[in-house]
Order: C-alpha cells, then structure tokens, then sequence
C-alpha cells in the first residue's frame, strides 16, 4: 500500500532573493543613443519611484515600468557628455560607464532591488606627443617668414633711394 498523500509544502513561494544584479551592454560609440532595460531579477513594484544614477551623477523622476523595469535613454554627446533621458545631461568615461536603479520591489528579500548595467565608451585615441629640447614646433597656416623678408627689402630700397636722391644743400664756398 502507498502512503496517504499530503499537502505541499513551501506555497507560496518565498521571497526573491537576488536583490542585486548586473548587466553589461556592451560597446558604444560617439553618437549613438540606445535604451537601456535595467531588469532586475526580482522585479521593482511598478509605478514606484526609483533612485537612478549615471556615473554618479543622480538622474529624478525615474519610476518603474508597468513591466518592473526602469528604462533610461542614453545618447552619447561627447567623449565627456552623456544625455540621459534627452534634457539631463551627466559626465560620460572613456572606457566604463555605469548605471545603477535601485527601488522598491515587492517580491524581493527586504522589499527593495538593485540593479546595474554597464558599457564602455569607445573613444578616439589622441597620439601623445613628447617635447623634448630641440624639438621642432609644429607649423599651421602660412609661413611669413617669406613675407618678411621680402618686406624689409623693400624698406632697405625705399630707404636707399630717399637717402641717394634728396636735395643737397648748395655749398656757399662754391
């Protein structure tokens, strides 16, 4: 004979317990505007306010999707500028950025969930250059040194000419 059957244990199911996580969204060049879905595995309570943050810098009025994300929208404006949400404009890396949401979340082992993404600016890579003595400056625009000197040589004939044909005084003794 089979034992009686018994009720299940363990419904409903705990509380989520990854309040954190992390994402990387890869490379991102001068220019280009993307969206990043910051899905935490245990999902923010939707409509909540969520404290977001780009390199730092805070970012208001974000609130949580009807789906439990956060989306934020990022354009790169610069090497140094970053636009997020189009009108707030934040310090941007060469190299990584980081993105971090953290809001409430009913599901989530002490009500609140994290979560942060990542991407690296591809930036132009400027040559170095090192002054050393003796070192040659770099020449822009136009040389006038040619002018210069043609200058000065016709300061030299103009004055040549004045001192050679300008009226001499008589002499009285003649």
């Amino acid at each position: 004979m089979a034992a009686p059957a018994s009720a299940q244990t363990g419904y409903p199911p705990g509380l989520c317990t990854p309040v954190s996580g992390t994402q990387s969204v890869g490379n991102v060049n001068i220019g280009q505007r993307f969206v990043l879905q910051l899905a935490p595995t245990c999902l923010f309570t939707p409509g909540t306010p969520l404290t977001v943050t780009v390199n730092n810098a805070p970012i208001p009025g974000k609130t949580a999707e009807a789906t439990g994300i956060a989306l934020v929208d990022v354009t790169v404006v610069s090497a140094t500028q970053l636009s997020i949400d189009d009108p707030i404009l934040v310090p941007a890396i060469c190299g990584t950025n980081t993105v971090v949401a953290s809001g409430a979340s009913q599901s989530a082992q002490g009500g609140r969930s994290t979560q942060t993404a990542t991407f690296t600016l591809n930036c132009p890579s400027v040559p170095v250059t090192t002054v050393t003595s003796g070192g040659i400056l770099s020449r822009t625009g136009a040389s006038s040194l040619r002018y210069g000197a043609v200058a000065l040589a016709l300061v030299m004939v103009g004055s040549l000419t004045v001192v050679a044909t300008r009226r001499r005084r008589a002499d009285p003794t003649l």
